[in-house]
């Protein structure tokens, strides 16, 4: 008996792991710009935006945000290039965040 190609390929991620990905990658960038909770509500204040701390680990902590807050913050925190992990399982398990925070982003181009 033959397998179709669809039963060969694996389950792909469920939103679960694509927010873990994405708090992962804030945090990892927070992490890497030495920036905490208490501080990035003055950096977004200076890009025009206004957030509380509270209201700010509430949003990074489910994970669930949009990509104009994602921009934002990125904005804020003054990144220049995000570099997005081979595997969403890489980026999304625990302790994500601090992996990907050693990790040394390179510019496109770069290997």
């Amino acid at each position: 008996m033959t397998e179709t190609y669809a039963s060969q390929q694996p389950d792909p991620p469920n939103d679960k792991a694509w927010e873990e990905l994405a708090k992962n990658l804030l945090r990892a960038e927070m992490m890497r710009k030495g920036v905490s909770f208490a501080t990035l509500p003055e950096r977004l204040a200076a890009i025009g935006v206004t957030d509380t701390e509270s209201n700010l680990r509430n949003k990074v902590g489910r994970g669930r945000f949009t990509a104009v807050f994602f921009m934002q913050c990125m904005m804020a925190l003054g990144v220049k290039w995000i570099e997005v992990p081979d595997s969403i399982e890489e980026g999304s398990q625990m302790g994500g965040a601090q992996a990907l925070a050693k990790r040394s982003p390179k510019a496109p181009g770069q290997n």
